[in-house]
């Protein structure tokens, strides 16, 4: 299962209880996990389009060069993501015929949440690093009076999950 959505809608006033776990590894726990994918993991979480151009998967490379395991290589993506991208909610759609990763991350050099992390995902992939996209919303804004959340529409976000084997996924934040 990769998500649940309800048919009802949460009308104002009601509320509801979300159940979740949240993983206890640690950095160095993460970084000795090794890379023995399961085959159902591999199957689905390496696809790449056939659009990924070479100079997406050499930047891959040339970042995560210098490591010798997948967490160290998916921080470096990361920060190179966080620290060349330019946060942009307003900016046009990639031109027909270009393949999208490239001009975001060679190009445009500006985005949002979607596109952070469809470059890093494609970029981990490209390394055989399992990587998926995950959607929700952030906490919202906190009502002291009502003594709960806010949860609006811009509270979307999207970010990234990499595939630890003995830990399952694990959250990355290239915005």
């Amino acid at each position: 299962i990769t998500y649940i959505r309800s048919n009802a809608l949460v009308d104002s006033g009601e509320s509801y209880t979300v159940v979740s776990l949240a993983t206890q590894a640690n950095v160095q726990q993460l970084a000795a996990a090794g890379e023995n994918y399961p085959g159902w993991i591999t199957d689905r979480y390496l696809q790449l389009p056939s659009e990924i151009t070479p100079r997406t998967r050499q930047l891959a490379q040339e970042l995560t060069a210098e490591y010798d395991n997948t967490f160290d290589k998916a921080r470096a993506i990361e920060v190179f993501l966080r620290t060349q991208i330019k946060y942009n909610e307003k900016i046009a759609a990639p031109p027909d015929g270009v393949e999208k990763v490239d001009y975001i991350v060679f190009e445009a050099k500006e985005g949002y949440c979607n596109y952070y992390a469809s470059a890093m995902i494609m970029m981990l992939r490209t390394l055989g690093i399992p990587a998926r996209m995950a959607a929700g919303f952030a906490q919202g804004t906190w009502n002291a009076e009502t003594q709960q959340y806010t949860v609006l529409e811009r509270d979307a976000h999207t970010w990234v999950e990499m595939y630890f084997p003995g830990y399952g996924w694990i959250e990355f934040e290239p915005t």
